[in-house]
């Protein structure tokens, strides 16, 4: 059995990189739905933009550090709240940054509540619901994933994955 004292926490570059996957791939997923619910286009074409990695793993690394922050001081609606604040302020601070080199990938202007074609308050309760996800399944979930040693004896552990130069294992909390 390891000791908890091996365990190493998985690195910020590490956590950067899963939630930079998770926004990535649920920008995909979300843009598919759209097409289809708003085109009824069966072949669910999801698309994003590149510079998504860096705009969701940014944010959601700096939302993980709210909950940490509030996660005793606050209620979940709360921290859904600010949350929700963040990601509008983020997101119109990256798109205005994009814009000016021609490389926004968004443009909300067709919507009534947009602001500047960059943020629009009609995806409020999204970015509400996503805050709260993210915070109960995707940062609870990546916090808890730390590095362990090789060890052969953890084999039948579901908890554990083994890899080449050592294992991740999902400590309990």
């Amino acid at each position: 059995m390891i000791a908890v004292t091996e365990l190493q926490p998985i690195s910020t570059l590490g956590r950067l990189y899963i939630y930079a996957i998770h926004g990535y791939v649920t920008e995909v997923m979300f843009t598919a739905a759209w097409e289809f619910v708003v085109n009824m286009n069966w072949k669910f074409p999801g698309n994003t933009s590149v510079w998504s990695l860096f705009i969701y793993g940014v944010s959601t690394l700096l939302i993980e550090k709210f909950y940490l922050l509030l996660k005793d001081r606050a209620p979940l609606l709360v921290r859904a709240l600010i949350y929700t604040v963040w990601t509008y302020c983020w997101e119109f601070c990256t798109g205005y940054i994009l814009r000016h080199f021609n490389a926004c990938p968004w443009d909300y202007t067709p919507f009534e509540g947009d602001f500047m074609g960059l943020v629009t308050l009609e995806y409020a309760p999204l970015w509400f619901i996503g805050g709260i996800v993210g915070e109960q399944i995707v940062i609870k979930n990546t916090l808890k994933l730390c590095w362990a040693p090789a060890d052969d004896n953890n084999a039948d552990d579901a908890t554990v994955t083994s890899l080449k130069n050592g294992t991740v294992k999902q400590k309990e909390i």
